[in-house]
């Protein structure tokens, strides 16, 4: 029941764009490790659950 992320703009955003800027200004503000951990879990379970079924479909 996967969906192409192309479709949903907002979802998009919130899983690929929102942690990159979070990251990007935990750069700039010197933000704690707890930041960089956070940003990458977000965006490496958003990879998992979001792209990797559409792949597995794909296969089929």
């Amino acid at each position: 029941m996967a969906f192409r992320i192309g479709e949903h703009p907002l979802v998009f955003f919130v899983t690929f764009v929102l942690p990159a800027l979070l990251f990007v200004l935990g750069i700039v503000y010197h933000a704690n490790a707890f930041l960089f951990i956070l940003c990458g879990s977000w965006t490496g379970i958003a990879f998992m659950i979001l792209y990797l079924p559409v792949e597995a479909e794909s296969e089929q």
